[in-house]
């Protein structure tokens, strides 16, 4: 498993994104924070926040940083 965080920018405005990814590179779990608001992919919803579909090695992770499983696990709680 892969544990990454990063800017994000969606019709919600500017926040941050935290996603695990599997080993093989698909999105598992993911969730996201706009201006104190919180989404996750246990609610994926088209007006807020869905999984991502493609595959890590697609991405542009420049501006992305790694995390560790206990801080993603942090972030998803609060997310709940």
């Amino acid at each position: 498993m892969q544990y990454w965080v990063d800017p994000s920018e969606s019709h919600l405005g500017e926040g941050t994104i935290w996603t695990e990814f599997a080993d093989e590179g698909h999105a598992i779990r993911q969730v996201e924070e706009y201006d104190g608001k919180w989404f996750s992919s246990r609610d994926d919803s088209e007006d807020e926040c869905w999984l991502y579909d493609g595959n890590i090695k697609d991405l542009d992770m420049s501006e992305s940083q790694e995390i560790t499983k206990e801080n993603f696990e942090i972030v998803w709680q609060k997310s709940a």
